[in-house]
């Protein structure tokens, strides 16, 4: 019985101090752990990976086409008809190259002392890979590792596929309709882009 006694009592003992160790193993191992992490973050971050790449440090631009094509709707319930109507349907309109694409915003904007317009905002969301990998931007890469901007206007189309001749004033992510040029519109309003840039990068 004293046998029993004495070995129940030692197994009770040891379970504690294992315990114990474990947590201090722990404790002083997360101010290391959250190094790295941070020290990973700060290397492989997207918004790190992104400057490196348009930046062309460590990295470069293998090839670039404006391909890429843009063809979507805006459903007649996200176009504002009223100053001050703003909608965010953060609708997916593209999504390869490792690139998904939005219709983020549609919004009557109303600037001092100029025309009422319909604002329409776009947004990018490229995965950057640490390798290698691709894109799709509005940005164009140059010969001296510069780049800039391609300015270029969609296509407008009603329900029935009829052009409409809008004029507008643009980037290829932000567009701003004359709420006039609008008038009489009941269905969708749909837009095509043509020209985004297919960018392809890799590390060196």
């Amino acid at each position: 019985m004293m046998k029993v006694n004495l070995r129940s009592y030692s197994f009770g003992r040891t379970m504690p101090t294992k315990s114990l160790t474990a947590l201090l193993i722990a404790f002083m191992l997360t101010p290391l752990l959250f190094t790295f992490h941070a020290v990973l973050q700060k290397r492989y971050s997207q918004s790190v990976i992104e400057d490196r790449i348009f930046t062309q440090n460590g990295y470069r631009i293998t090839s670039q086409q404006h391909s890429v094509k843009l063809d979507f709707r805006i459903d007649p319930a996200y176009i504002p008809r009223k100053q001050g109507e703003v909608f965010q349907p953060h609708q997916l309109i593209y999504a390869s190259n490792h690139t998904r694409i939005y219709l983020e915003t549609v919004a009557w904007y109303n600037p001092p002392k100029n025309s009422d317009n319909v604002y329409i905002i776009l947004k990018f969301d490229p995965t950057y890979l640490y390798s290698k990998g691709s894109f799709v931007t509005d940005t164009i890469f140059n010969e001296d590792n510069s780049y800039g901007n391609v300015m270029f206007m969609p296509d407008y189309y009603t329900d029935d596929g009829s052009v409409l001749p809008i004029n507008d004033g643009n980037g290829s992510r932000e567009v701003f309709i004359p709420v006039e040029q609008l008038e009489g519109l009941s269905g969708g309003l749909n837009l095509r882009f043509e020209g985004f840039n297919l960018v392809k990068y890799e590390r060196v």
